[in-house]
């Protein structure tokens, strides 16, 4: 079973790898910030458990691992400079790329596995792998969108001095809330 995941999902994700300080490399740093920056890219980018077997490929590993800490594969030509990845990865924006994240912090993260998809080459899904995990991770990525949306909403109807909107989102924002703290008890 194939996940679809929105550009949405996969810009609340960078965004929380970028929040955490994960990364220590500036060069890596910027090409996230650049994958979020290009709806189009985004959408071809796949984050992916491994990489094996596909054509187009990028591998971010966390300073502790040993190996390099990124690689860019396209076809049979393979670099490890960010630079190089993000001049082709400008320049071409018409087929996938799949990305490996090799950091703990991050495997280890319910948001990790609301944007995880299936490798095309592998014969086990991601379902099957990490089940509920799965599930409740898009759950949970689902209600901090919700969350975001709300707060967005309630700071705009502050700005335009919309009383009636403020105190409607605001009952929203509280129920979403309160179902959530319901839940984790």
């Amino acid at each position: 079973m194939e996940q679809m995941v929105s550009n949405v999902q996969k810009k609340i994700f960078l965004r929380w790898i970028l929040d955490r300080h994960l990364l220590a490399n500036r060069e890596i740093i910027w090409l996230l910030h650049y994958l979020m920056s290009n709806d189009q890219l985004l959408g071809m980018i796949h984050i992916v458990d491994d990489v094996v077997g596909v054509n187009r490929l990028i591998t971010i590993t966390s300073p502790e691992q040993e190996g390099h800490i990124f690689r860019y594969v396209k076809a049979t030509v393979e670099t490890n400079d960010p630079e190089k990845a993000f001049h082709d990865l400008r320049m071409n924006q018409q087929e996938d790329v799949y990305l490996e994240l090799n950091i703990e912090a991050v495997r280890r993260s319910p948001i990790y596995f609301s944007v995880l998809e299936e490798n095309p080459n592998s014969s086990v899904d991601v379902h099957e792998r990490y089940g509920r995990m799965a599930e409740r991770a898009a759950g949970e990525a689902e209600r901090i969108f919700i969350v975001d949306q709300l707060s967005k909403g309630i700071n705009n109807a502050l700005d335009n001095g919309d009383k009636e909107q403020f105190y409607l989102l605001s009952k929203q924002l509280n129920e979403v809330r309160r179902n959530q703290s319901k839940k984790t008890e």
